[in-house]
């Protein structure tokens, strides 16, 4: 992967296209994770509207870091990190340097409780949803983002028709809660907990593309001429118009994309299928392979309707929805439990009456803080 594509994310200024590879990459092993979390630590850059193609051209070369050479790379990640960072303070005016400051400020001084429903907007700036009233929420450039009756936030343009590039929001939902959003070209989206969707500010081009981390159900506003396109880990799902759910939780080893209504192609790596309605796909991320199974549709957005259903469900399956919803962690006191389970459970339900269900004479819980722990 090209080394410009970490410096990219660390500004967060990914393409949804990059997005979907950096998180490819990312996932692949522990020492791209490691990699990325070292250059992250020690070259975070904090600057806004940095020209990163510019400047990748005046540098003049691709940097990719290879294993055999790991002092090679250690000195020419500093040395291109720096020369980036220098051409971006040397292409920026006084004025913004001052404004980095005060974003830095801004969004240090707006950091909000790990449970709150946050809408990151294109600046840096925060608005934590569950705290706002209904009505305006922010106004970015030529967009007003608004919070309706129910609760779900909607954007709308601000003095005519949009001039210029569009800029990226994202949205991301705590453990424990869900959100619905209606996007800038009408599609409508449920979010379930633990999730995070980034978009454009408004659609422009020949396509509509989004950015899924978690889980999400879709009902796409119809455009021929503009297909709708959401990457996540690696996989792209290309849509018309079409009602959807998608699973890609980065601790799971699956991504399962169900199908309601139209009709829908999946991409992931060298593999493609096309999707009918009553259908699910299912890749797995480490064989890189695809499975195609009629399914009841009913019950793959079962979340959306505030239940839990489990299907021939694994022990350790179960317990990162019960980490997702109720924000625990999960320990094991030895081998997790190899019992299944079946059937719909309401999620209005407390954690220990949750956990009472699960219990059995070989298998039994104890809620310690935020950590349960799994005994047998």
């Amino acid at each position: 992967m090209e080394f410009k594509l970490i410096i990219k994310k660390i500004n967060d200024t990914l393409t949804p296209e990059e997005e979907s590879i950096f998180a490819a990459w990312y996932k692949e092993s522990d020492s791209n994770r490691e990699y990325f979390k070292r250059v992250q630590n020690r070259y975070q850059i904090d600057i806004e509207e940095i020209d990163l193609e510019n400047a990748w051209e005046i540098i003049g070369q691709k940097i990719t870091p290879k294993r055999s050479n790991r002092i090679y790379y250690k000195y020419a990640i500093a040395a291109s990190a720096a020369l980036l960072i220098g051409i971006a303070y040397f292409a920026k005016t006084n004025t913004s340097i001052n404004n980095s400051v005060v974003k830095t400020e801004n969004a240090s001084a707006s950091e909000k409780k790990s449970n709150d429903i946050v809408l990151t907007l294109s600046d840096g700036s925060k608005v934590v949803l569950n705290e706002e009233k209904n009505g305006v929420v922010a106004n970015q450039e030529d967009v007003v983002i608004t919070k309706d009756n129910e609760g779900q936030i909607r954007y709308g343009q601000n003095n005519g028709a949009h001039t210029g590039k569009p800029t990226y929001n994202t949205l991301a939902t705590p453990n424990g809660k869900t959100f619905q959003i209606a996007l800038p070209d009408g599609t409508n989206v449920w979010m379930n907990a633990g999730s995070s969707l980034k978009y454009p500010t408004y659609f422009s081009g020949s396509e509509r593309a989004v950015v899924l981390t978690g889980e999400a159900y879709f009902e796409v506003a119809h455009n021929e001429k503009m297909p709708f396109k959401v990457f996540s880990n690696g996989q792209q799902v290309e849509v018309l118009g079409t009602h959807f759910n998608i699973r890609a939780y980065e601790n799971e080893p699956v991504l399962k994309t169900t199908l309601l209504e139209g009709k829908i192609k999946i991409t992931e790596g060298g593999n493609s299928a096309l999707v009918k309605p009553g259908q699910q796909i299912v890749v797995s991320l480490d064989k890189h392979s695809m499975k195609t199974k009629e399914v009841n549709t009913e019950l793959a957005i079962a979340w959306k309707n505030r239940l839990f259903y489990f299907e021939n469900a694994k022990y350790d399956e179960i317990m990162r929805e019960i980490e997702r919803w109720y924000d625990v962690d999960v320990i094991y006191k030895g081998k997790i439990p190899d019992e299944r389970f079946e059937g719909a459970i309401q999620k209005d339900l407390k954690l220990n009456q949750i956990l009472k269900m699960l219990e059995s004479s070989d298998v039994h819980f104890k809620v310690s803080g935020k950590e349960v722990i799994v005994t047998q």
